[in-house]
């Protein structure tokens, strides 16, 4: 697997912005290499804990305070991805000419190994492990490195023990580069999702546009969804800068092209017809949008010259990453799945394969959503419209993810399900209420999904770092566990019809 050359480390003196995962990595890697501050708005239990680290180490840290006095004399700003580009000091550092970047290209200049990217708006984990997956499958040994608890950031990958890296990004990383260009990318797909901070899709767009071509260079191979429209239109700049793109999706012109998929609650059944012939697959990833997802690592895997016949066993063989069309065990005569889907394209997703495996029983397609605060009001409202239109039954509820009020998120949602037509539609407050509120109305046959918080383990009760155990899998266990009131009549004291 050949690997692009990478820039020299940008100089110091260094100053870290953002003290959670990303940039406390960023601050240990950069550790020892010369002058290097650190700082973060914040006192949290986190950062705390971060600058008592970092003192031993010798990094000052700075907590509390705009961090703009700490700038001078700094050469290289290197950001933490959820710090905001109109961050005041990110904006000052660059007004400065102060060189800013992610750490995500800080990772990627340390580490000597080919990079290869996986992005998108929705598929982006599930895309990541079958990659890995298939290297493995063919003898190298890959790690995982991303903007999510799946794998580390890319900057804390051990220098040894891999020789090529997956690395799952985010467009709050991508926006945010310099000179990034991985050595093979796969793109999955465009939907709406953080416009709030990006400002419009074409901003959003151009982020991950980033991690594909910069000015006259393209990624060297790159697998893209020819089936979104914004997929198309990269997958002609790519080619058009020399690197090579090969195309996936549903429609016929695309390089590989997925047939009619039958699934279940565990897998699903389909072809992909492809420049070296038919694929016939039977994986463990029920949905059309998870045959997407089979046919974009398969057409890199072929990029790459992986063997044929390696790619295919191990995608036959790989299980969905936790919280991702997870099923919860049940004695029931129903069934409960537990995803991450959050935005309007994977919720539509989701259901979707619910409503087909339900409907192939007779049974009906039950959801409990919750969508944490933040976001634009429009995108929570198309969550909700999304939800409604497949659900016969769709249960609302609201939680945080960093303290922020939850009602605040509820209210676009509910307003996007209202506004749109569909099955019955309730709105429970509290998270725990809601999913019993859900396993309560079903029956034979039917397919209950939990949505929008997969295999997160806690929720946050204020914004100072307070959490509290909450993981929707252990919820539907103990729920399962004691008995279900069906009696529609008697619901939670926090329920509102809607």
């Amino acid at each position: 697997m050949p690997r692009s050359p990478r820039p020299e480390l940008p100089q110091g003196p260094y100053l870290i912005v953002g003290l959670r995962r990303a940039g406390l990595a960023a601050a240990r890697a950069l550790a020892g290499r010369g002058s290097l501050h650190a700082w973060d708005r914040d006192h949290r239990p986190d950062t705390e804990r971060a600058r008592a680290e970092l003192a031993v180490a010798g990094v000052a840290v700075t907590l509390g305070g705009d961090g703009i006095a700490l700038l001078d004399g700094i050469r290289t700003v290197v950001k933490s991805p959820g710090v905001r580009p109109d961050t005041p000091v990110i904006k000052v550092a660059r007004r400065r000419g102060i060189e800013t970047i992610d750490e995500l290209e800080l990772g990627w200049r340390l580490d000597p190994s080919p990079i290869l990217a996986v992005t998108g708006t929705n598929g982006k984990s599930t895309a990541a492990a079958l990659l890995v997956a298939v290297l493995a499958a063919a003898g190298r040994r890959p790690a995982l490195a991303g903007n999510t608890f799946d794998g580390p950031p890319l900057s804390a990958v051990p220098r040894d023990g891999h020789d090529c890296v997956v690395a799952e990004v985010s467009s709050y990383q991508a926006e945010a580069v310099a000179r990034f260009l991985p050595d093979a990318a796969l793109f999955t797909n465009l939907t709406r999702d953080h416009i709030h901070r990006h400002g419009s899709m074409a901003a959003y767009g151009t982020a991950k546009r980033r991690v594909f071509v910069d000015r006259k260079r393209a990624v060297p191979l790159a697998s893209i969804n020819g089936d979104d429209r914004f997929g198309r239109r990269l997958a002609e700049d790519v080619r058009a800068r020399g690197g090579t793109a090969l195309t996936y999706g549903t429609c016929a012109s695309n390089d590989y092209r997925i047939g009619a998929v039958a699934s279940t609650l565990t897998g699903a059944t389909f072809h992909i017809e492809t420049p070296a012939g038919r694929a016939d697959l039977q994986t463990r990833l029920p949905g059309v949008h998870n045959a997407l997802n089979v046919a974009a690592v398969l057409a890199l895997a072929d990029g790459l010259d992986v063997d044929r016949a390696a790619s295919l066993a191990a995608l036959a063989a790989a299980d969905p990453p936790p919280g991702r069309f997870e099923p919860v065990p049940t004695e029931h005569r129903f069934d409960i799945v537990v995803d991450f889907a959050y935005s309007p394209d994977s919720v539509a997703n989701v259901l979707d394969t619910a409503r087909a495996i339900a409907a192939g029983r007779d049974g009906r397609a039950i959801a409990v959503l919750g969508v944490a605060a933040g976001g634009d009001r429009r995108t929570r409202e198309l969550v909700g419209r999304a939800a409604r239109e497949r659900a016969d039954v769709l249960v609302l509820s609201a939680w945080s993810l960093r303290g922020e009020p939850p009602v605040v998120s509820l209210q676009g949602v509910l307003a996007g399900a209202r506004a749109a037509s569909g099955g019955r539609l309730e709105c429970v407050l509290d998270r725990r209420a809601a999913i019993a509120r859900g396993l309560a109305h079903a029956r034979p046959g039917d397919v209950v999904a939990v949505l929008g918080r997969g295999d997160m383990p806690s929720i946050a009760h204020d914004r100072h770092g307070g959490r509290t155990r909450f993981d929707d899998r252990e919820v539907v266990r103990e729920l399962l566990g004691h008995p279900i009131r069906t009696d529609s009549s008697k619901s939670p004291a926090s329920r509102v019809d809607a």
